[in-house]
């Protein structure tokens, strides 16, 4: 990122996959991908649609989401990093062509709204590829719901250039990250001073977010308590530093 984050008070960012973006079609189709050509991980689709349901499973412990668990299946099976990095930019294009049965969550798009209409700037911030990131985010309905998108974005170490470019201090009360991977998403923001909100449907997540739930739906209460928009609750701005 060269160029600032759009000058507002105060900035709420969020992750896309597992976070904006919730399915495990485009996993599913990277595991297949996988394991069409190591026939020793045959199996790998349906233990990746066992983990994503919730099962605790051999190989897949520490793994935060379903690309990182079948990245660690097909690591201890000795498959080469082209393989994997060939069968996740399969994935992706077909993720960009196809939509492979992601959603947004119910809530997203009109806490997005909310949070913008309160001079809150929402910005996207991902480690996905680029290309075919505005189609996906046009598929879901989402296009229009950001005022910044920053994709490539080599997180955890790239989230301190995004913070360091923000047109205000890094508080409490002035920046929340919010996604489903503590280490990725929110352990720097979190050593930085932000607010963090974690996504953790069956409890893997680990590290010490100010808030945890199940779904973004399930925690859109508490953001817009962060922000100051939960008015049927008459809450007010977080206002620690």
């Amino acid at each position: 990122m060269t160029s600032p984050v759009v000058a507002r008070s105060r900035t709420a960012i969020f992750d896309f996959d597992g976070t904006v973006c919730i399915g495990d079609g485009p996993a599913l189709v990277y595991a297949q991908r996988i394991a069409e050509a190591h026939p020793s991980l045959a199996d790998l689709p349906d233990r990746l649609a066992r983990w994503s349901a919730g099962e605790a499973l051999a190989g897949f412990e520490g793994a935060s989401d379903g690309y990182l668990a079948v990245q660690a299946a097909a690591s201890a099976a000795g498959v080469g990093r082209d393989v994997t990095d060939a069968a996740f930019r399969y994935a992706r294009a077909r993720l960009a062509a196809e939509g492979l049965g992601v959603t947004t969550p119910p809530a997203f798009p009109g806490l997005a709204s909310d949070l913008r209409a309160a001079g809150i700037a929402v910005v996207l911030v991902t480690n996905a590829p680029g290309d075919g990131l505005d189609r996906i985010l046009s598929l879901l309905g989402i296009a229009a719901s950001f005022d910044e998108v920053i994709a490539d974005a080599r997180k955890p170490g790239g989230l301190d250039g995004v913070l360091d470019l923000l047109p205000h201090p890094v508080t409490h009360a002035r920046v929340l990250s919010v996604g489903d991977i503590w280490v990725n998403d929110l352990a720097v923001p979190r050593d930085r001073g932000a607010a963090t909100a974690l996504i953790d449907p069956f409890g893997r997540g680990g590290g010490e977010p100010d808030a945890r739930g199940s779904s973004l739906d399930a925690l859109a209460p508490w953001i817009r308590s962060w922000a100051g928009i939960d008015a049927d609750a008459g809450r007010s701005p977080v206002t620690s530093s």
